[in-house]
């Protein structure tokens, strides 16, 4: 049986030597203004457990503030929206840059059923990831590091610490498993250390595209899936959104050694795919790519106009790692 994920031991002992009292406690000002010092103000907490202050207060103990503002992102503001405390939007700014948050997620609790398990963990208690942004709003795109679909920042490079505090948000609330849909396959690429798809089929394609060594380089074949020009078993085909897990019970661990998820897996990674170069040429954003020349590589593979020399400055806005479904 596949064993649940596991997170770092230094992120581990820190969650278990959180002061539960102060995941709850409560902004002097905010609670000031707004009466959540009366009974009712527990609903002010998202999931019924976070406060803004316990919130910013856990963050600063697994030591993540500190690693953003190490960034050059300034001191980091925590924002916590709760609209709806049970579908709550974590909002995380650096005040060198206002108005851009680095990170935000909004997160909702659901059930098995929803991403698409069946039979017994139909009702299994589960955390769906709704949306999620990482980003450095001060950095800059270069031919190391080319843009990805959809995005217009660069990452933090804090992404499986990101990942690895969101399980631990989904345990402390009781889930069983921390679910989300990615919405390209970069995203799906950074999330498959701790997350599989929840059908066979979906992660046995997504296994064939990641190890096929003629599809390269990785984020070239990001871009191809997202123009629509990849071809399985001689049809053209783009990415699909399927949803994934991460399991955090047994249970859910062991839906991925059942043989039916198995056989399906095998049978999707015998699917063969190729690049559709004419189709890659024609329709690749030259006008989204770095300044400079391309490396000779991916003039080569790519065939860049005559005279290309990638974007002309920075966009503004971000990349949204997953979207719910």
């Amino acid at each position: 049986m596949p064993d649940t994920i596991r997170v770092q031991t230094r992120l581990w002992r820190t969650y278990r030597r959180l002061d539960p009292g102060r995941l709850t406690a409560e902004d002097p000002a905010v609670g000031a203004d707004l009466g959540l010092g009366r009974l009712q103000g527990r609903t002010a907490l998202a999931l019924g457990v976070y406060s803004r202050a316990g919130l910013e207060y856990a963050l600063r103990q697994y030591g993540t503030l500190g690693k953003l503002e190490a960034r050059g992102l300034g001191r980091i503001d925590v924002q916590l929206e709760l609209a709806d405390p049970f579908r709550p939007r974590i909002r995380l700014e650096g005040r060198a840059f206002p108005g851009r948050p680095c990170v935000e997620v909004e997160v909702r609790q659901t059930s098995g059923a929803e991403v698409g398990f069946t039979e017994a963990l139909a009702r299994a208690p589960m955390l769906y990831v709704e949306s999620l942004l990482l980003q450095h709003p001060g950095g800059r795109f270069d031919w190391s590091r080319p843009r990805l679909p959809e995005q217009q920042f660069p990452g933090l490079s804090l992404s499986q610490e990101i990942l690895q505090l969101l399980l631990l948000l989904a345990k402390r609330v009781g889930s069983e498993a921390l679910a989300l849909r990615p919405s390209s396959f970069h995203a799906a690429w950074v999330y498959a250390r701790y997350f599989r798809f929840v059908d066979g089929r979906a992660q046995g394609r997504f296994e064939s595209l990641r190890s096929d060594p003629r599809l390269r380089p990785l984020w070239v074949l990001s871009w191809a899936l997202e123009l629509d020009c990849v071809r399985r078993n001689g049809e053209r085909v783009g990415f699909s959104p399927d949803p994934m897990a991460a399991p955090l019970s047994r249970r859910v661990a062991a839906h991925f050694a059942r043989p039916r998820w198995l056989r399906m897996r095998s049978r999707g990674r015998s699917d063969r795919h190729a690049l559709d170069l004419a189709c890659l040429r024609a329709r690749f954003p030259w006008e989204s790519m770095p300044r400079g020349e391309p490396p000779a590589s991916i003039r080569a593979l790519l065939r860049p106009p005559r005279g290309t020399r990638g974007a002309a400055g920075p966009r503004v806005g971000g990349h949204d790692y997953s979207r719910g479904g």
